[in-house]
């Protein structure tokens, strides 16, 4: 019965928080310009202000260090993160002491005046390819694992042309590269082996490890043959 009160109370926090965080003058809230690529800025598309996703880069922390800070020093624990950002999450839960408790130590990070640490770029993630096969049908076939590299750690261009069985989600950014039924491309492995040669915290779902060596399922060529083809 209270439920437009306490939403109300939350987005008026939001809002607080995006204030009190820019006036650190070394963290900054991302807003809707910094998160949309322009291709997208035309589609109506809106940004969750219970969401708050902040630019670490300026603090001189890494993402894991300074949550890690965060988590030590003053019992605050956020789990959404990229390489340079950190993403609060607002609910009707959230009080206004949790976000001055936030806020008074951002400040404190802040005014250690480390200097500002490089951005990381990130490999920029490739286009959708093409459904060969329903994703069902893909993912319920016993398939067959393939390494990601070869003997001497380059790409295995084997798997280029196959046909994934597997969603396969790196995470951070936690977005699907590779769905089952999925047509496998030298530019997605390109960047699978990217990031798995990557000395960043990450983690891959979907990925199997045989061996030490990172595999990933697709189908066997009988298992294509048998399945009705979408293209």
């Amino acid at each position: 019965m209270e439920g437009y009160k306490l939403l109300s109370r939350t987005l008026e926090l939001a809002a607080e928080v995006r204030k009190l965080i820019n006036s650190t003058r070394v963290f900054r809230v991302l807003e809707l310009d910094d998160l949309l690529p322009p291709e997208v800025r035309a589609d109506g598309i809106q940004l969750d202000p219970t969401k708050v996703t902040i630019d670490i880069s300026g603090c001189g922390y890494t993402v894991e260090d300074l949550q890690k800070e965060l988590f030590e020093r003053y019992n605050i624990q956020v789990e959404k993160s990229t390489f340079n950002t950190l993403t609060l999450l607002l609910t009707v839960g959230t009080t206004r002491s949790k976000v001055s408790r936030l806020y008074d130590a951002l400040m404190r990070i802040a005014r250690q005046g480390r200097p500002p640490r490089r951005l990381v770029q990130t490999p920029e993630i490739p286009g959708f390819t093409r459904l060969r096969c329903l994703p069902r049908d893909a993912y319920y076939c016993g398939g067959e694992l393939l390494p990601v590299f070869d003997e001497r750690e380059r790409i295995n261009h084997q798997l280029a042309g196959r046909i994934c069985a597997d969603q396969i989600v790196p995470y951070p950014p936690g977005i699907p590269v590779l769905v089952p039924g999925q047509l496998v491309t030298p530019k997605i492995l390109d960047y699978l082996g990217r990031l798995l040669h990557s000395h960043k915290s990450l983690e891959m779902h979907g990925v199997v490890h045989e061996a030490y060596l990172p595999c990933i399922r697709v189908l066997k060529s009988a298992e294509e043959r048998g399945l009705k083809r979408l293209s």
